[in-house]
């Protein structure tokens, strides 16, 4: 805040109530040069957080028959809607970090009527969080969700793969809810 501007607010609260418009007119330009300096410094502090943006979120545009699962096997979701970074393939499933970093990653697996699987969350082929979505016994729809954060080298590869447990008929991605896994660089 420049000195004209303190002297300014200083001068309205000396002269009191009948110079209200002229310090009005103070205060607002005060406010401007405060909000203007706070951009200033939230501009630098984001380009000073990393070299690279990086996040990406997926789904799946199909329901899946558990059928079609084998144990391990990756899921590739198929709709992109941000991937800042490119670090997520379309066509494997795989998160590949562009950069060292922390990461936060989040998978959803929905099953539906009387249907189950397990999701985990694999890092370079070491499992590192897992999901159970369990509608088994019953005529509904379960979901379930993991939040995981993790110390990432470039490089890495990130991917949700199908875990031991599965079995019903369907998993399920539309208009009710989606299989999703997304991510984002912390720091």
């Amino acid at each position: 805040m420049s000195w004209s501007c303190l002297w300014a607010v200083c001068a309205c609260l000396l002269v009191g109530i009948g110079a209200e418009e002229s310090c009005d007119a103070q205060r607002e330009e005060m406010e401007n040069t405060i909000c203007s300096l706070c951009a200033q410094r939230v501009d630098s502090r984001l380009k000073d957080m990393g070299k690279i943006q990086v996040a990406f979120f997926a789904y799946m545009s199909n329901n899946i028959l558990i059928s079609s699962l084998s144990a391990n096997k990756t899921f590739v979701y198929d709709r992109v809607e941000t991937n800042v970074g490119n670090g997520y393939d379309v066509t494997t499933g795989y998160f590949v970090a562009p950069e060292d970093g922390v990461y936060a990653f989040h998978v959803t697996t929905v099953a539906r009527d009387k249907s189950h699987c397990s999701v985990e969350l694999v890092q370079n082929e070491e499992i590192k969080d897992i999901g159970w979505a369990d509608a088994m016994d019953h005529p509904d729809r379960a979901s379930a969700s993991t939040f995981t954060i993790l110390r990432v080298k470039a490089g890495d590869v990130i991917r949700a793969r199908v875990g031991q447990a599965k079995g019903g008929d369907l998993l399920e991605s539309n208009q009710y809810a989606r299989l999703s896994f997304s991510g984002f660089k912390i720091v």
